[in-house]
């Protein structure tokens, strides 16, 4: 681990911004600018290298802004852990988080802050809008939720406020609501804000804050090969245990979630598993027209992915 050089910061409003990488050197310069150009200067930045080995270390030690504190990890993690060691190390009275393929718009903690400074401590997470853009910078999508009080049945069954890179939480909820849980590859950053929104309301600002790239032709945890298919199989079916004791209220969203794990065990040709799944997602309720969607959709897909193979990689 690196010395901590960071300076005494104002730690009334300070925003400690947590970015992981693993080799992805030629995206990380921006995300870093997008940091470092806020108009909200009170914060502090938390790059950790999740064991890289090009020449990342190299990229983030040739910024001379003491807000910058760089951790690399002796072995690779993955983004939740890395998330995590950023948490641990965090002097900030909010937490922001960030990818290092997404960049932010330069007022973007500063409308946030602005706005949680200004809500009561039953708000736990402001969150904003953010556009998806091609390798030529284009928008292919914006993702503008509208979503805000206790909005924790809206979240149970699927993400509805977008990711990460949009969020600015207060770090006490962290005793509330725990870490990222590490056992998630995918789905790690839903798990985090359905964990926060059942304990705390949220609120957000209705402007695209975010940009995320999808198309830079590196590796990404949500690209839909087998491994990343069963990463998300893994994170919907953990919903069932982590909330089992309030499913029961929310037969509508824990019938679509077992229509999701059907859906997954589809793709992946796990036909018996797939039957079991769809089953009980009739069994809690059989009314609502998602798990029918779900359902087609799978033979629709699993049709396609006979003819194109799923890639293991």
């Amino acid at each position: 681990m690196e010395p901590d050089h960071r300076p005494k910061m104002d730690d009334s409003n300070l925003v400690s911004v947590i970015l992981p990488t693993y080799n992805r050197e030629v995206l990380l310069k921006q995300s870093i600018d997008s940091v470092l150009n806020q108009s909200y200067a009170n914060l502090e930045l938390i790059v950790i290298d999740d064991a890289s080995t090009d020449k990342t270390s190299n990229l983030v030690k040739s910024y001379s802004d003491n807000r910058i504190l760089y951790i690399k990890h002796n072995e690779n993690k993955h983004a939740s852990a890395s998330r995590n060691t950023g948490i641990r190390k965090a002097k900030g009275k909010y937490l922001a988080f960030l990818d290092d393929d997404d960049t932010w718009l330069p007022h973007k903690l500063e409308m946030q802050v602005s706005l949680l400074n200004n809500c009561p401590e039953s708000t736990g997470l402001i969150y904003c809008w953010m556009d998806y853009r091609n390798k030529n910078n284009e928008v292919t999508a914006t993702i503008k939720p509208t979503l805000k009080g206790y909005i924790f049945g809206n979240v149970l069954d699927k993400q509805r406020v977008g990711g990460c890179p949009t969020l600015l939480i207060r770090k006490s909820v962290i005793s509330k609501c725990g870490l990222f849980d590490e056992s998630l590859l995918r789905g790690n950053d839903g798990d985090f804000i359905r964990r926060i929104c059942l304990q705390y309301e949220v609120d957000l600002i209705p402007e695209v804050l975010v940009n995320v790239k999808t198309d830079h032709g590196m590796k990404r945890i949500s690209d839909n090969n087998k491994s990343g298919l069963n990463a998300s199989l893994i994170s919907y079916t953990s919903r069932l245990e982590k909330f089992k004791n309030i499913l029961h209220k929310y037969p509508i969203q824990t019938s679509n979630i077992y229509a999701s794990i059907a859906y997954h065990h589809i793709i992946l040709g796990n036909n018996k598993h797939a039957i079991h799944y769809l089953i009980k997602s009739l069994l809690v309720n059989v009314t609502g027209l998602y798990k029918y969607r779900i359902f087609f959709k799978a033979m629709k897909d699993r049709i396609s992915n006979k003819s194109s193979k799923i890639s293991d990689t």
